[in-house]
């Protein structure tokens, strides 16, 4: 054989060892985009929208509370960073007042006021801090957890109905001119309310403050803005993890944003309370967190097995959606497949839809595994009627995730197959 022969020969094997190669690359990093998506994607998840409606509810029940204390008692029982702030400011004076003599510092208010005035001062910013602290630690006593999870162990209806009764005592207190006990009362109020739901899924939600809220607003927004503004500029579609950090981001600013916007509303349903029924201002949020303590107290049980019938019902539905997706990606990768034999351009038009496809079916079945968990990670208690489904809902999400091909009607069965 002619040594032009034996090149020519040899071509193919070269051609296919280099295809091996892109093939064994492309793999690779395929498998590193999508493990990159699915951390972007599990960087936050949207709450439950029952757990967004409690969560704006008690920001405005805080912003009633905060400025009622503002006005009525001429003091903020929730600005812990105000609090501490005066707490050294006063410090310093109380040591101006013992310790220096006239005209050694510059004029302010440390040398206006008397050595008595900043000792009461300093004593009141101590109460009222402590007294915060208290009323998260009574909170931390009846819920072990800084995740809000519905229908659990933990006592969120005593917490409830404890911050009820404090905002009721700040009420009497009021009336009683005793000062100082209300605002403790609505301070150990505001600290137990802002334990309760502390954290969700990455996302830090404050009920009674919104300085890190209003933070991560501007630090989200950022980001978000970021990714926009560099697919824009480059000309270019934004890559799956960029899609999946604009939708993480986006969720997030949605539960913020709407903690922030409640608690300004609370703020001026507050004043506007206050302009007409004076320290009854307190009895807002006091009914606001009774009804809601006594409610999920009472009804815990009916609501729970509503909420999780209505997570079955979802979690059916994503695994119909799921399953629709996967065929439809598996006939595009077909027909891409296809096409590419006579358009590599075609071919890669194609595979990106196939991997689009196939990116949005595993953020469902995240979706899903996210169900499957708040389903049961709970106390036991489970539905009587879906017990036995959301059971077999998991054992068939297993097949999915070991790509089993056993012979079932159910959805997840057939999605597990598909994708074998």
């Amino acid at each position: 054989m002619s040594p032009r022969s034996q090149r020519m020969a040899a071509r193919p094997v070269q051609l296919q060892q280099e295809c091996d190669s892109s093939s064994s690359e492309d793999s690779e990093t395929g498998s590193s985009d999508a493990e990159a998506v699915k951390k972007a994607r599990a960087s936050f998840a949207r709450p439950a929208d029952w757990m967004i409606i409690l969560g704006a509810v008690l920001a405005a029940c805080a912003g009633i509370v905060n400025v009622g204390a503002l006005l009525e008692l001429r003091t903020v029982v929730s600005h812990m960073t105000g609090l501490t702030t005066n707490l050294g400011l006063r410090l310093e004076g109380v040591r101006i007042g013992m310790f220096s003599v006239d005209g050694e510092h510059v004029d302010s208010i440390l040398t206006g006021e008397t050595l008595q005035g900043h000792a009461g001062l300093a004593r009141e910013a101590m109460l009222l801090i402590a007294s915060f602290i208290f009323g998260a630690f009574l909170c931390g006593l009846v819920i072990p957890k800084n995740a809000l999870h519905f229908g659990g162990k933990s006592f969120y209806g005593v917490a409830l109905i404890g911050t009820s009764i404090l905002c009721t005592l700040c009420t009497v207190f009021s009336f009683s001119h005793l000062r100082m006990p209300a605002a403790c009362s609505a301070a150990c109020a505001s600290g137990m309310q802002n334990a309760m739901c502390t954290m969700h899924l990455g996302a830090v939600v404050r009920t009674t403050h919104v300085t890190g809220t209003a933070t991560d607003i501007g630090s989200t927004l950022g980001r978000a803005t970021m990714i926009v503004l560099r697919a824009a500029c480059e000309r270019r579609r934004r890559s799956n993890l960029e899609n999946a950090e604009l939708e993480a981001d986006l969720n997030k600013l949605t539960v913020l944003v709407t903690i922030f916007t409640f608690f300004f509303v609370g703020c001026f349903l507050g004043a506007l309370t206050h302009s007409h029924l004076g320290a009854w201002t307190f009895v807002v949020p006091a009914i606001a967190t009774g009804l809601m303590g006594v409610l999920y107290t009472c009804f815990r049980t009916k609501m729970k097995q509503q909420i999780k019938r209505m997570q079955v019902r979802r979690l059916e539905a994503e695994i119909e959606e799921v399953t629709d997706i996967v065929q439809r990606a598996r006939s595009g990768s077909q027909h891409s497949t296809a096409a590419a034999v006579g358009s590599s351009s075609h071919g890669r038009a194609g595979a990106e839809d196939v991997d689009g496809q196939v990116e949005h079916a595993l953020e469902v079945l995240q979706d899903m595994q996210a169900t499957i968990q708040d389903i049961y990670d709970d106390d036991g208690d489970n539905i009587t009627n879906g017990k036995r489904g959301t059971r077999s809902g998991r054992d068939e999400c297993d097949s999915v995730a070991s790509g089993g091909t056993g012979q079932s009607s159910s959805p997840l069965r057939r999605v597990g197959s598909t994708r074998a």
